[in-house]
């Protein structure tokens, strides 16, 4: 069983090669397609990746960030960088500080600059965890064999139980399908790891309540929300953003915050490690909090935490994607997202901010940055597909005979 992982950089640029590094990082595709700069296809273990920059501003030197959702250990992932992409690297990192130069450049050195660029990742959801890039192509190819095989042999199948035992003994004599047929087992929610959770939560009660309390009164009544509709954000900003999205089934968001300090700061990091370990051991199962389009979203505190990064890779339209999150998640959203400066006023934390609205919409809008190089391994598919493909496969071969009700589930998802 693959576990994915998250692998996150930030490279300080040289402040005079701002526009040069956003030049060639435009030539990457949005998304990444085949043999365009940097070519993340070349890497079969990449679910995910992208890279932005972080702008510069008054108190914050603009910085390269490289964010990628893999498969195996992430010092495997930047061996495989530097193997399969190093003269991308070379053309990328030359606009960076403290590259070495071209004559000092090899596998070495530039693993080294790698290792001493990575950050860590507090805070990282999978929708559909525990499978690899191949799993999830197998798994697709194998869900079309049958459809196909249905359509064909269908008319000849007088009830659901006699189409399920052609299709089982059809695919299971066939040796491409071997692999579909290895014991898989779907994520399960560990409750008692996810009791554990709750159980902290309940003890430090007192201490969130207080700590809610202070929030209120030292920094939510004095903050200053940005307090813009979507209609009121610049129409060049808007047009960069919209220009990259809606162009697959998937979309990418990327946003860059500066972060509150003081009590908010060291919220945040709870927020986020809780949110971290509830997505490892309660949400697998291709929702997180009820929005079942995320395939993967992470958070990154850079700047030595005084800034931090969103980036998400979901299905729909922007809106629809921030909508359902206020849906179904609102309060979480104020929890972690109240920590960024210009975020609408919060009521006691969970309440206001995403609940209004449209200042939340225009609010999301304003700190999301460009996307210049963004890549997804199975850009044509949902997140939800993804699932119901593996459960086909785990109906199919991994969950012996089935009853009619459950043959008529399995049905349902060819």
């Amino acid at each position: 069983m693959t576990r994915q992982n998250a692998v996150s950089l930030q490279i300080p640029i040289i402040p005079n090669q701002i526009q040069a590094i956003t030049k060639l990082l435009n030539t990457g595709g949005n998304p990444s397609t085949e043999n365009s700069f940097f070519s993340f296809e070349k890497l079969p273990s990449v679910h995910f990746a992208r890279w932005i920059i972080a702008p510069k501003t008054q108190d914050f030197k603009a910085s390269l960030i490289y964010a990628a959702n893999i498969d195996g250990t992430e010092k495997e992932h930047l061996a495989d960088l530097v193997k399969t992409l190093a003269n991308e690297l070379d053309q990328i990192f030359s606009y960076c500080e403290g590259y070495p130069n071209e004559s000092s450049r090899d596998d070495v050195s530039r693993l080294f600059y790698l290792k001493r660029h990575v950050i860590k990742t507090p805070g990282f959801y999978v929708g559909a965890p525990n499978r690899s890039v191949q799993q999830i192509h197998q798994e697709a190819k194998l869900h079309g064999a049958i459809r196909d095989f249905t359509k064909v042999n269908g008319t000849d199948w007088s009830s659901k139980k006699e189409a399920y035992t052609a299709i089982k003994n059809h695919f299971s004599n066939d040796p491409q399908w071997d692999w579909a047929q290895k014991k898989y087992s779907l994520p399960k929610k560990q409750y008692f790891k996810s009791i554990l959770l709750v159980l902290i939560l309940i003890l430090i009660l007192p201490l969130l309540l207080i700590f809610i309390v202070l929030i209120h009164f030292f920094y939510e009544l004095s903050s200053k929300p940005f307090g813009k509709t979507q209609n009121q954000i610049p129409l060049d900003h808007l047009a960069v953003l919209k220009n990259q999205e809606d162009i697959i089934y998937q979309n990418q968001l990327s946003q860059v915050f500066e972060t509150k300090g003081g009590l908010r700061k060291i919220g945040l990091k709870f927020f986020l490690w809780a949110t971290s370990y509830a997505a490892r051991t309660w949400f697998v199962e291709g929702q997180l909090m009820g929005t079942p389009t995320i395939h993967f979203a992470r958070w990154i505190l850079i700047d030595g935490g005084n800034r931090f990064v969103f980036f998400s890779n979901f299905d729909g339209s922007f809106a629809e994607y921030l909508g359902d999150f206020v849906d179904n998640n609102g309060w979480g959203l104020n929890a972690i997202y109240g920590a960024a400066k210009g975020y609408p006023k919060t009521f006691f934390m969970f309440g206001g901010g995403s609940y209004k609205i449209l200042e939340f919409m225009g609010w999301g809008r304003l700190t999301q940055v460009p996307t210049p190089i963004w890549y997804s391994a199975y850009p044509w598919y949902g997140l939800q597909q993804i699932i119901d493909k593996s459960k086909l496969r785990v109906e199919l071969f991994n969950s012996g005979e089935l009853n009619n009700a459950q043959i008529k589930t399995m049905l349902s998802r060819i």
